[in-house]
């Protein structure tokens, strides 16, 4: 078999496997499992790295720089260029997502991205945050990065089957640290094994020279993984549970079949297959810039994307990569990576910063102190940001509105609740309560009190102790669908200590609930899971009322995304009847004002209040109903 045949048959792989990735990005509701190609890539590259290295038997110090010469000709080229054209762009259309851009892209162009997702970025708040992340893609080049660091180095220390060895160590110590973790996802330790089995590839190929994959076996790998890309999703537990190793075992698979295969076909060779490969780097580099970024149809951002591909591998990935334009790679590719950095990082210090928590909880504060009540409106003077030094205002100078006469007659919200002096509060609820948390402890503070109860992101009524093993939450985001599940309950029974329980079910309930014993699915206001919601509010009426606590429901707003319409008067309409029973427990219909009012209660994804919002709701729609004895 002559090298052409091999790289041709390869690129076939290369092909299938870029556009998995892209259609799962795309539209992910067509290949949940698109993201194995991504571990397809893992399982290549450590093939062909590893023959590449070991091959040059004559691999000295200076060969090492060229062999990391040669791949900073591949590899930064296209990164640096990306990350200064999409950080240029957002310097000029979206002034508000530059800083975090420029974060994520400094992460990318030092190759850390991967472990820089791990420390920074929230899993289910990523998929409710409606800023582009356009570098959200980078960590796979980063631990492919990383491995043609440490890699190539084992093998020229050690020769390669002492190298597979230490390798197999490494593949063992990341396996043991996030089995099942969802970190591993991101963890170069835990993805080196499915490099590390193309490497083996590379062993057993060049230590028997006929060896070849039969094709039955084959039929069985691709099979394996044609199952996992349309079924698989990339948030499953069973990823991390065994799925890689199975998918790598796959690829490898597929990778030594395309070695004997000297004749195109529909999988490897053929010629669309093996230009898409050609041009995989490119095309992964830039699709998902361009679907994050760009208002158009996902076919658009494709087609833009093969285009942009084209006219990268013609003037600047190849003339590069054959050393025509760059005689010195590693010093001149390394300086235009650290004068990208610094760039970078000026954006970073100078660009515009997001409220943090404590100035958000000083507006509270601010706001409080000026704020005067009459019997039908509230005038409030609220403190803006600038005058806290802050970048960007938060909340209006000055505004008038209505106080929250709730337009639900059955529960008289106009009369002011009574709490205790210094009074502890818990505060049930989703991600909706959570992202409040910064303005309710500073209120909460206001009144001599403490937060003894915090909510968490999808913290279902379900996920009480009674129901939180059998129901997990499925939740779609542009068309994909992500499972949840959680180790123990989050919402715990109510303190003997608290004085006051706020509850806040704006989000989750709404969701699909999926019972794990046999997978059927529930939507609010479906009977059964009206039956269970109301259950575990059972046990919140319960406990407020042997603490002698008032528990206060806020009254759901619906939005574009969920609740909807329907399913916020149907969670109302069951808040109201529990009131209309239970003398401790009151209705706040914030939810009116929310839906009336979007201006001064901004919701950035229409679910999760904004910093302007979270001051105005918590000085607006709970303040005013609360008084201390």
């Amino acid at each position: 078999m002559n090298s052409g045949s091999r790289i041709s048959a390869l690129d076939g792989l290369r092909g299938l496997a870029v556009s998995a990735v892209v259609v799962y990005h795309a539209w992910p509701s067509i290949l949940p499992g698109g993201w194995i190609g991504v571990s397809v890539f893992f399982t290549l590259s450590g093939f062909l790295i590893t023959q590449i290295v070991d091959r040059d038997h004559k691999l000295t110090r200076v060969s090492m720089a060229n062999f990391w010469g040669r791949r900073a000709r591949r590899l930064l080229p296209a990164v640096i260029v990306t990350v200064t054209a999409v950080v240029a762009v957002i310097a000029a259309v979206d002034r508000n997502i530059l800083r975090d851009a420029a974060e994520e892209g400094l992460a990318a162009t030092f190759y850390m991205h991967n472990w820089w997702s791990i420390s920074e970025t929230g899993g289910y708040w990523e998929i409710f945050n409606s800023d582009p992340r356009p570098f959200a893609h980078l960590w796979s080049l980063s631990i492919e990065e990383q491995v043609y660091l440490f890699w190539p180095l084992l093998i020229v220390m050690f020769g390669l089957r002492k190298a597979l060895v230490v390798g197999a160590v490494v593949v063992a110590v990341g396996l043991t640290i996030w089995w099942g973790d969802a970190d591993a996802y991101f963890a170069t330790p835990f993805r080196f094994t499915e490099v590390f089995v193309g490497a083996a590839l590379a062993y057993v190929v060049k230590r028997y020279s006929r060896f070849k994959v039969p094709g039955f076996p084959a039929l069985i790998a691709a099979t394996g993984i044609l199952w996992g890309v349309f079924v698989l999703g990339e948030s499953d537990p069973f990823v991390t549970k065994g799925a890689l190793l199975l998918i790598g075992g796959a690829a490898t698979i597929l990778t030594g079949y395309s070695l004997r295969e000297t004749k195109p076909n529909v999988l490897v060779g053929s010629a669309p297959l093996a230009w898409l490969g050609q041009r995989s780097y490119a095309i992964y580099l830039f699709h998902w810039p361009f679907l994050e970024l760009l208002e158009v149809s996902p076919f658009i951002a494709v087609a833009l994307t093969l285009i942009a591909a084209e006219i990268s591998h013609h003037v600047l990935e190849w003339p590069i990569r054959t050393a025509r334009r760059i005689k010195r790679p590693l010093s001149t590719l390394g300086l235009a990576s650290v004068v990208s950095a610094l760039v970078l990082v000026v954006v970073i210090v100078v660009g515009p910063r997001p409220p943090s928590q404590q100035q958000i909880a000083g507006a509270v504060v601010a706001a409080l102190t000026e704020t005067t009540t009459t019997t039908t409106t509230t005038t409030t003077t609220t403190t803006s940001v600038a005058s806290l030094e802050q970048e960007s205002s938060i909340i209006s100078t000055t505004s008038e509105v209505t106080a929250s006469t709730t337009s639900l007659p059955e529960v008289e919200t106009q009369e002011k609740i009574h709490v205790k002096i210094n009074p502890k509060v818990a505060v049930i609820g989703d991600s909706v309560a959570e992202s409040l948390n910064p303005a309710l402890n500073s209120w909460i503070e206001t009144l001599g009190g403490e937060l003894i109860h915090e909510p968490g992101p999808l913290c279902s009524p379900l996920w009480d102790q009674e129901h939180y093993e059998f129901f997990a939450i499925e939740l779609e985001w542009n068309g994909e669908k992500e499972r949840f599940l959680v180790e123990g309950p989050c919402r715990s029974t109510i303190s003997p200590e608290a004085d006051l329980v706020l509850v806040f079910d704006h989000g989750a309930v709404f969701l699909e609930h999926i019972d794990v014993r046999d997978e059927s699915s529930m939507f609010f206001p479906d009977p059964d899971l009206v039956e269970m919601v109301l259950e575990s509010y059972s046990g919140l009426l319960n406990g407020a009322a042997k603490a002698d606590a008032p528990l206060v429901f806020f009254t759901a707003p619906y939005s574009f995304k969920y609740p909807t319409a329907e399913q916020a008067m149907v969670y109302n309409e069951l808040i109201l009847e529990i009131a209309e029973f239970n003398n401790h427990v009151y209705v706040i219909d914030s939810a009116s004002n929310v839906e009336e009012n979007s201006v001064r209660y901004p919701r950035y994804d229409g679910l999760h209040f904004t910093p302007e919002g979270q001051v105005n709701f918590v000085v607006d729609q709970i303040a005013p109903h609360f008084v201390s004895d």
